[in-house]
């Protein structure tokens, strides 16, 4: 794809690029951005030597061809969306759509609207850009996402959706959604990222979230990334958890040619609790990248992390996972595990799971397992009278259903599973 005036590349190479100021926002939100533009523009890509990308594709941004996608305007208006009970936002390439959109009858001081445009205290508090080049990007260039603001003490019994999609009007283009999350003391809700669409062609798709739970607080927390075609999803979100406070992430990667996701956590109240879970599954020669980073800066917090990997053909599979437990975090409690199951002899897994501890009255533990299809599970099944591929398919997703367990909304957990069974079924048939 041949870069234009308006790529990444030339705005690293013309060093004095501008954002233009956004007359609906106000001065400290287009002042943060030009900051994260300058950032990048003094760090670039800059990926190649570094021990966080060491496995990474990093051909794939260094001529920094994507555009970013500026504008308010709409492209798309005929789409289906899958109906789910609760609260919809949806976003179409990165711009709110209000007529797709539903979120009426909200509980009393709850805000729950696009973030143009609205009250953007704490936005870049917990994501910084000064390290990573695709949130400095986002911070920049976003022009639509969430904002979330729970009271003190209030329920949303209701999963709010968040759908982004994105069609041919993409391609070629860097997509950046900014969702800002605020939950008040003893709140609860659940937020459920949706990303889909068929672009035809490359886009980069650059998400970040950011989420700050209050004590007592109680955030679940899903992302289901199932764009086809040539997507390259690098997205992630930030999280500072007081005391008392429960975030649950549940991630699950289907369709995307590329996907990076990174996880960032920090327990700053003693008695937080994190529980982290994620399926990644890839085919061909897809990548899939899953980082997490939590840190354990105070007294008796806990967490619980349990990625797993279904990788098949010459598909490549990472885990990078890393637990901190500062000096004074004593009576941590925190496991980490990373499996994976190989669904072919071409597919690759790479998984680096660790610990860093500072403290000596803990319970931490982490590991690692990979392998492939039992045979003699799968002769079993097959003297019973299941068919190859149906034995193959029941098997893996056996390993996958703890993880998809986890899903506490039966509709959405019926879709998963039919769509992770199809998957299944067309990447082992005839195997």
């Amino acid at each position: 794809m041949a870069q234009g005036s308006g790529s990444l590349s030339a705005l690293v190479a013309s060093g004095e690029a501008r954002v233009a100021a956004r007359s609906h926002e106000d001065a400290a939100t287009n002042a943060l951005r030009q900051q994260a533009l300058d950032a990048f523009l003094g760090q670039g890509f800059n990926l190649r030597r570094r021990e966080d990308w060491k496995y990474s594709d990093v051909k794939l941004f260094d001529d920094g061809r994507f555009v970013p996608m500026i504008g308010r305007e709409i492209q798309s208006a005929d789409i289906n969306l899958p109906e789910f009970a609760g609260y919809r936002l949806v976003f179409i390439n990165g711009v709110f759509s209000a007529q797709h959109s539903l979120f009426d009858e909200l509980p009393e001081g709850v805000k729950l609207c696009p973030m143009a445009g609205a009250n953007s205290t704490g936005l870049g508090d917990l994501a910084s850009f000064e390290k990573s080049p695709f949130v400095a990007l986002n911070t920049a260039f976003w022009n639509d996402g969430l904002l979330l603001e729970l009271p003190a003490e209030v329920t949303l019994e209701q999963p709010i959706h968040l759908h982004f999609l994105t069609d041919r009007n993409a391609a070629g283009k860097f997509v950046a959604a900014r969702n800002l999350i605020r939950a008040g003391r003893a709140s609860k809700a659940t937020i459920i990222e949706h990303f889909s669409g068929n672009v035809g062609d490359e886009f980069l798709h650059a998400p970040v979230t950011e989420i700050f739970c209050a004590a007592e607080s109680d955030i679940t927390h899903l992302k289901i990334i199932d764009e086809a075609g040539g997507a390259l999803h690098l997205g992630s979100t930030h999280v500072r958890q007081a005391e008392g406070s429960r975030y649950a992430s549940r991630e699950f990667t289907m369709e995307p040619s590329m996907v990076r996701r990174e996880l960032h956590l920090d327990l700053v109240g003693s008695g937080a609790r994190c529980d982290l879970t994620a399926l990644s599954m890839a085919g061909g020669d897809q990548r899939r990248d899953m980082r997490t980073r939590v840190g354990h800066l105070v007294p008796g917090c806990e967490t619980h992390e349990l990625y797993k990997g279904l990788f098949d053909d010459h598909s490549k599979g990472v885990f990078d996972g890393k637990i901190f437990v500062a000096r004074d975090a004593q009576q941590t409690n925190a496991h980490q595990s990373n499996r994976n199951l190989l669904l072919s002899d071409d597919a690759v897994s790479y998984s680096i799971p660790r610990l860093e501890i500072y403290a000596d009255d803990v319970k931490c533990s982490h590991g690692s397992t990979t392998g492939q299809l039992d045979d003699d599970q799968v002769f079993f099944l097959r003297s019973r009278g299941f068919g190859s591929v149906t034995a193959r398919v029941m098997l893996a997703k056996a390993f996958a259903n703890e993880i998809l367990e986890g899903v506490g909304d039966a509709d959405l957990r019926t879709q998963l599973d039919a769509g992770i069974t199809a998957r299944l079924s067309r990447s082992l048939k005839g195997k």
